[in-house]
């Protein structure tokens, strides 16, 4: 985990960015979810933790999603390519919770101020309390199956205890 905080222009968010925030409330995470605008990373992944990865986005599109796993680690790695820091940062401030508005990378953590910032998420991610962000979300870097991940998403959080407000 230290090797991708310290990974540079890579961004951690998900489950795990929720671990980092507060690993007593937030003891695992079942996938490390990671945004990078360095398409290097995947190499360093690969021949520094033995990760192969497959993409899984329509050829062309943009932003790339990939899945990938190792045989060294358990946890897959669900990896996205993009191409500038504000692209990801349009992507993590237009999630669907409050709770996964929050990215780690270069060594600091990125809140969404239009809900209020820090405190509030980490409130929020403390409390295990996620809230679904009222109007309207800018989709276009999010995967075209994007309603089907956030029903996904949600069914995920209330199994691991968090409650949903609508």
């Amino acid at each position: 985990m230290r090797w991708l905080m310290n990974a540079p222009r890579t961004y951690i968010f998900g489950g795990l960015v929720r671990h980092i925030v507060n690993p007593t409330v937030h003891p695992t995470y079942s996938d490390i979810d990671l945004i990078t605008v360095d398409i290097d990373l995947l190499d360093r992944l690969r021949d520094e933790l033995g990760y192969v990865f497959r993409g899984v986005s329509r050829l062309g599109s943009s932003p790339q999603y990939f899945l990938a796993k190792s045989p060294r680690f358990t946890k897959t790695i669900q990896l996205i390519f993009m191409q500038s820091h504000a692209q990801v940062m349009l992507f993590i401030n237009n999630a669907q919770y409050d709770i996964d508005r929050v990215a780690y990378g270069d060594q600091r953590f990125y809140f969404d101020p239009s809900i209020g910032g820090e405190d509030v998420i980490r409130r929020a991610i403390n409390a295990k309390r996620a809230t679904f962000i009222q109007g309207p979300r800018d989709m276009s870097l999010f995967s075209p199956n994007r309603r089907q991940i956030e029903l996904r998403h949600r069914w995920k959080l209330i199994q691991k205890g968090f409650t949903i407000i609508d």
